[in-house]
């Protein structure tokens, strides 16, 4: 594969076409005789994850502190959005991942992101470390410091915005986020991701009309899709957005590489308000519960951002936002009940929000955010919702909801019923023609009686007569 250098770090380049499989010889040994490689770091990462956007500035600080004084060390970079396959091939399961080869090995090393400093790092490769300066460890983390917004304010959008991106981000998870290796989906994977397509064909408004054809369709070919990425691209590709046509309209700050994760939050949210609206008009009653267990499995085993991943699942297994008691595994009949479910993933996604703040900041030797720094990393903020907000910082359950509605929901036309069977549309388009026409003859019949009528006065014939 073709390789761009910029600075210290090596990146692997989108393949041509023309070209076959990507074996770049830093990860694969070539067929001919060759020199012993050096020894060599990897990082995998993925555009989309803002910890590997976080990550970026320290590989490249780590990379220039290795290299001043080991220049023979090579540090390489690989987009698993570009090189998905081979990412599979080298069981690349989260993001960022780093693997290390030591020199004239191509067997990879596993090594931890939070470890990644120099003395340590050279001591994995082989290196002697003993005389190392301790302050080096630190090298990579100092001046520098990229000076960016403390707080970037939401931006708004309206519903359309939010299905636009929310379709974008499920085709991009199925082009890039289902498969990790090149095998069939696990037996937990397989009924994850079909509990999760079951559960959007009755959560998505009828609008976005080309993912219920997806769902549909995969539902339809569930066995053929969940056996491997090229099955599963082969069939999403005549109803798929082309790759470079991909633009998301929400929270991407003129990145638009940051629009598969706010769109993926844009399809959670829809998600949630929807099995509000579904709960409304249909029966059986979907638990609350029985949706929060599906979208948790879905981002145990479908979402790759390592760091998001497991602080989503310690947040959701130690019952934060008491969802362990706000969240039902039994049907209800009260509407309150069901929106707790949006309302506990905005708590959630707002406390994730907040929190990527305080790393932002950290990370950029910052000071802590304000309170009302923290406050406005929180969605809506005062300006977009100036009701949704109490002086004491809390909020209005019900002005905040009916925000998530608008959002998410409102300019949907009234619910309509899916039939549960294929016989009922015939029986309903036919019901409708018999209502039709009973409604035409009435109408006939008054319209008929009033000319009557008229005529009746016009020639007398309604008087009394005396005689």
């Amino acid at each position: 594969g073709t390789s761009s250098s910029s600075g210290p770090v090596i990146e692997l380049l989108a393949p041509s076409k023309t070209d076959g499989p990507i074996k770049p010889n830093f990860l694969y040994e070539p067929s001919s005789a060759h020199l012993p490689p050096p020894a060599r770091v990897c990082l995998y990462y993925a555009p989309w994850c803002p910890h590997c956007q976080h990550y970026a500035p320290k590989y490249i600080k780590l990379a220039k502190a290795v290299t001043a004084k080991h220049p023979e060390i090579e540090f390489h970079a690989v987009s698993c959005t570009v090189h998905n396959r081979l990412c599979n091939e080298q069981k690349i399961n989260s993001y960022p991942t780093l693997k290390l080869f030591r020199e004239g090995s191509y067997d990879a090393l596993d090594f931890k992101v939070k470890d990644a400093k120099v003395k340590n790092l050279l001591f994995r490769l082989g290196y002697d470390v003993s005389e190392k300066s301790e302050s080096q460890n630190n090298h990579e983390d100092q001046a520098n410091k990229k000076e960016i917004a403390r707080v970037v304010p939401f931006r708004m959008h309206d519903v359309h915005d939010a299905w636009n991106d929310a379709e974008l981000s499920f085709e991009f998870a199925l082009k890039t986020g289902i498969f990790m290796t090149n095998g069939p989906l696990s037996k937990e994977e397989s009924s994850s991701f079909k509990n999760w397509l079951e559960l959007l064909t009755k959560s998505l408004p009828i609008q976005m009309t080309k993912t219920h054809d997806i769902v549909t369709m995969l539902l339809e070919n569930f066995e053929e899709a969940s056996q491997s990425q090229s099955n599963l691209s082969k069939l999403i590709r005549p109803y798929a957005s082309p790759d470079n046509s991909q633009t998301w309209r929400t929270c991407t700050n003129g990145d638009n590489k940051m629009g598969y994760t706010c769109g993926l939050w844009q399809l959670f949210h829809i998600m949630t308000i929807g099995v509000v609206e579904y709960n409304r008009h249909n029966t059986p009653i979907i638990p609350t519960r029985q949706v929060s267990e599906i979208l948790r499995n879905y981002i145990e085993h479908f979402f790759q951002c390592e760091v998001c991943r497991l602080n989503f699942l310690d947040m959701y297994d130690n019952c934060a936002f008491d969802g362990c008691h706000r969240l039902s595994d039994k049907p209800s009949s009260n509407e309150h009940d069901w929106r707790e479910l949006p309302m506990w993933l905005w708590e959630t996604h707002n406390d994730i929000n907040t929190r990527l703040l305080g790393e932002r900041m950290d990370q950029n030797n910052q000071p802590k955010p304000s309170q009302w720094e923290s406050q406005q990393a929180r969605w809506p903020s005062l300006y977009i919702c100036p009701n949704c907000w109490r002086e004491d910082k809390s909020w209005e359950e019900d002005e905040i909801f009916d925000h998530l509605h608008s959002m998410y929901w409102s300019g949907n036309p009234s619910y309509i019923k899916i039939p549960s069977n294929e016989s009922e549309p015939k029986q309903s388009f036919s019901s409708i023609w018999k209502v039709g026409g009973f409604l035409v003859c009435t109408i006939s019949l008054l319209a008929w009686f009033v000319r009557l009528s008229k005529a009746h006065h016009h020639s007398g014939r309604h008087k009394k007569v005396d005689h």
